[in-house]
């Protein structure tokens, strides 16, 4: 008696494919197995990347505020679907988006005490 090749669970002659796991059987001739798909990406977690390392790197508050609420929604929309990937990318997001947004209120406290102070002196 043929046994599934996938599964190793017994056959009949005529079996199709596996009732077990799908796997083509013995009266299936020749049939292409195709794998199934990975994950897709979720689209917010890779405008929350993006939008992080424009706002790292280019535009500070802006850039990181969008990265944080893409991060947001992604991780959102990851935990109920579970066709979507992309978390590991949506934290990266996050993570940057939150670096970015501190550095740039750094920054601007910064340019306000500096011109203040340029400000008071007397020459």
């Amino acid at each position: 008696m043929p046994f599934c090749a996938n599964c190793g669970r017994d056959l009949s002659p005529a079996a199709i494919a596996c009732p077990n796991c799908g796997h083509p059987g013995p009266g299936a001739g020749n049939v292409a197995v195709v794998a199934p798909s990975g994950k897709r990406t979720e689209g917010f977690a890779i405008a929350s990347l993006v939008c992080g390392i424009v706002g790292f790197f280019g535009v500070p508050i802006v850039g990181s505020i969008l990265a944080i609420v893409f991060a947001s929604t992604a991780r959102k929309r990851i935990a109920q679907d579970a066709n979507l990937g992309g978390a590991d990318m949506a934290r990266a997001g996050m993570i940057i988006g939150w670096i970015g947004l501190i550095l740039g209120i750094i920054i601007i406290v910064l340019v306000i005490v500096l011109a203040f102070a340029v400000s008071s002196w007397n020459f």
